[in-house]
């Protein structure tokens, strides 16, 4: 079983945060705490959160990327996901969350993207 690694760092305004490994059941919890911290330091908040290096997504991961989401939104400010065409993207296609979440195909894409864009919805 792959562990999920999750570190984070200030850039141009956002909190970028950077989850790598296995994001199910048994660490969903590990990203929401995380999700939580860093989105509770800034206001309004303002997180990218990089899915490139994830190996595997489950619905609990799901969940926690869309009740960060929520909660974001909550504080007017807004969370961006970043994932490269591949098994997660088609994942957050089939469930609909790329046209919920603003997905960017790279790190400098999302940093770029107007506020509040709406998802890049690449067929």
């Amino acid at each position: 079983m792959m562990h999920l690694t999750v570190s984070s760092h200030r850039r141009d305004g956002w909190s970028v945060v950077t989850v790598a490994g296995e994001l199910d059941i048994a660490t969903a919890g590990l990203l929401g705490n995380h999700l939580e911290d860093v989105g509770s330091a800034h206001d309004p908040v303002r997180l990218i959160v990089d899915l490139s290096v994830l190996a595997f997504c489950d619905a609990s991961g799901l969940r926690v990327l869309v009740g960060a989401h929520e909660a974001a939104r909550r504080r007017c400010g807004e969370l961006r996901l970043v994932c490269p065409d591949g098994m997660i993207t088609y994942l957050l296609r089939i469930t609909g969350l790329i046209d919920v979440i603003p997905v960017h195909a790279t790190l400098p894409e999302a940093l770029a993207a107007t506020p509040s864009g709406l998802s890049v919805n690449r067929t």
